[in-house]
């Protein structure tokens, strides 16, 4: 065989490897993308403007995680340590309030931060959409009245 058809099928070899490794699928990340995730379902009372509700503030980076607690009566923002899971997603935290610890368990989806909150007032389920972008705070809804149909 000569040179030329030699180097004509060592290319198409060499263009094949490249074109298998193109489509290959990517490795699965174990790691959330760093960065900040906002999970909030706070809103104003229309009666006397009073805020009302919970944003949570979960911070990813690679030298650790963070998260911020504000609402729920606290007087400012708290910031607690949180265990993360990243294969199953879960997130875990606990903070001191003048009512005394109130821990968290549950699991932050794309959607919404959905588990229990444990505090002096017992378990209470908490689930907190995610906010992709600022916006002006909503009315909180109102109390509904009346029978049940």
């Amino acid at each position: 065989m000569t040179s030329a058809g030699h180097l004509a099928r060592s290319g198409l070899l060499a263009s094949v490897a490249l074109l298998t490794a193109a489509t290959a699928p990517a490795a699965a990340q174990t790691r959330w993308v760093s960065g900040t995730y906002v999970y909030a379902d706070l809103c104003t009372m229309p009666e006397d403007g009073a805020q009302a509700g919970r944003r949570i503030t979960l911070k990813r980076w690679p030298k650790g995680d963070n998260l911020v607690i504000e609402g729920a009566g606290l007087p400012a923002p708290i910031e607690a340590v949180v265990t993360i899971d990243d294969g199953a997603k879960t997130v875990a935290f606990q903070v001191e309030t003048s009512a005394g610890p109130v821990r968290f368990e549950g699991i932050a989806g794309p959607d919404a931060l959905v588990g229990t909150l444990h505090g002096a007032d017992g378990a209470q389920p908490l689930r907190l959409k995610r906010v992709l972008r600022p916006r002006a705070q909503q009315a909180c809804p109102g109390e509904t009245t009346g029978s049940i149909n």
